[in-house]
């Protein structure tokens, strides 16, 4: 009778709410003294952005994987170049399924299935191959910041469990100016390379031909579950040390899927980028979006602002991404304006926007947000119009979210604090932090992902973003934002 009673007493009782009107939805935050915890999942608004669209719903839940994706492109695209790299290493959809199948049975043959493979690469044929090759040997994929070094190379090595290390020629001294390499058993050398020693620091060492010589192209039999882990991706540790995210096949197929339906991305699109291969930019919304619809995805080994619009005409490039302060870059080193096709570019933040669109005949996108973690806002194709430059635009409908005080209380439209987020997708978002239970607790507290980002909304809902929280600069008692000054320092 008691919890009967209590339950009555739940259903009665009616706080006050604030209504955040959009079309077609109605948001409810409880301001009260006390709150229904059983409304409104806790408080957290509902996403009234992008749904799920036909790229992602293309195959039934087990099948979302991209390795499932990479063998039918292999057989629908097969002879169509996926990679190409500066203009003169072009990979086919074929060639990359083949390379992966022989990367994988190398795997099996040298340590055994399931190891975790570090990438010490760089924008280069060898990377996604492997990439995808941990994967089809059942192991777990661990990209490298091709620019680490010291002892925050060895951390990430270790705090991985790296068994095996593929690494550039030229990168091999950033190996053996380390102290140790913990679990690794065999590197992997990629590249033109004098005298190889036999181990380092106790692990073996051999070179890429050698390591695939009478491997087969045939593919494995292993197929993973949607579930498992296949990559660790390592955030770049703005407020602590770097923290390997645990990627799911399917939070890696649903990263790439999902922008593929936001920009709508056909076969017949050309992306390009200089962003490296190891970074989410250019591992996700480049090269594995490709993948998704068998376009082409064109990458540079370095970033040339003199010469950006060149590459992109000679590429035949539809669209592509860079960052704010390469845009900068770009419009103040290009001499002449080339004809291309380029359609659209993703700069973020969007500096001199309208200038860049101006001088280059293309549109800047920039709404949408994203991180390591998680993708809850995919890019937008058309930008929402008279809106500020920091907008993110509407969280998407697979996703719940709100913007939080240092107590983790819903705020009203217009105050600052940190956007939380819940995934409502199983496997949708990473699944902690390998081997830091303490990193996954604090993200996850109280029931939502905390993202460390200074965020706000408006009355119809729609997100803004401020800057990361610890970025944050004191000047006669305001707080001022870093991505505020770099603008600021960028547009004069």
């Amino acid at each position: 009778m008691a919890r009967e009673a209590a339950a009555d007493t739940r259903r009665t009782r009616q706080p006050q709410r604030a209504l955040l009107n959009h079309p077609g939805r109605t948001y409810v935050s409880d301001h009260a003294d006390t709150m229904d915890l059983t409304d409104q999942h806790m408080g957290l608004y509902p996403g009234t952005g992008h749904d799920f669209g036909p790229i992602y719903l293309s195959r039934p839940i087990e099948r979302r994987t991209m390795l499932d994706v990479l063998a039918e492109r292999a057989e629908d695209r097969g002879n169509h170049d996926w990679l190409v790299f500066d203009s003169t290493d072009h990979v086919t959809y074929r060639q990359a399924y083949e390379l992966t199948n022989r990367v994988a049975d190398a795997l099996e043959r040298s340590v055994g299935a399931g190891a975790h493979v570090g990438l010490l690469l760089r924008n280069q044929v060898a990377f996604l191959p492997t990439f995808y090759g941990a994967m089809a040997a059942a192991g777990v994929a661990v990209p490298l910041n091709a620019d680490a070094r010291g002892p925050l190379l060895q951390y990430v090595i270790e705090q991985a469990d790296v068994q095996v290390l593929v690494v550039r020629a030229d990168l091999l001294d950033r190996l053996t100016s380390l102290q140790e390499l913990h679990d690794v058993e065999l590197v992997v050398v990629v590249g033109e390379a004098d005298g190889l020693p036999e181990t380092i620091h106790g692990a073996r060492v051999t070179d890429w031909g050698t390591w695939l010589d009478g491997t087969s192209p045939a593919p494995r039999d292993h197929q993973p579950d949607w579930s498992d882990l296949c990559m660790i991706a390592f955030t770049s540790g703005t407020t602590g040390r770097a923290k390997g995210a645990m990627y799911s096949h399917h939070f890696l197929y649903l990263y790439a899927a999902t922008v593929a339906d936001s920009l709508e991305r056909t076969p017949d699109d050309v992306l390009t980028t200089p962003m490296p291969m190891f970074h989410v930019a250019g591992l996700h919304l480049i090269a594995n979006t490709a993948l998704q619809v068998g376009a082409t995805a064109h990458f540079k080994s370095r970033f040339s602002a003199s010469r950006f619009w060149q590459q992109a005409a000679d590429d035949g490039a539809t669209g592509g991404i860079i960052l704010g302060p390469m845009a900068a870059m770009v419009l103040k080193a290009t001499q002449e304006v080339p004809d291309h096709q380029v359609e659209h570019l993703w700069i973020v933040p969007p500096i001199q926007k309208e200038a860049f669109e101006e001088r280059f005949n293309t549109r800047v996108v920039w709404q949408g947000y994203g991180m390591t973690e998680i993708e809850p806002m995919p890019m937008r194709k058309e930008m929402l119009p008279d809106v500020p430059l920091d907008t993110l635009g509407y969280v998407a409908r697979w996703m719940q979210w709100g913007v939080v005080d240092a107590h983790d209380r819903l705020l009203p439209p217009g105050e600052r604090g940190e956007l939380v987020l819940r995934c409502l997708v199983p496997h949708g978002m990473c699944d902690g932090y390998y081997r830091r239970p303490d990193a996954t607790t604090n993200a996850f507290r109280n029931f939502a992902f905390h993202t460390g980002d200074l965020a706000s909304y408006d009355e119809d809902g729609l997100l803004h973003f401020h800057g990361r929280m610890q970025e944050r600069i004191r000047h006669r008692g305001e707080n001022i934002s870093a991505p505020e000054v770099e603008f600021v320092v960028l547009t004069h």
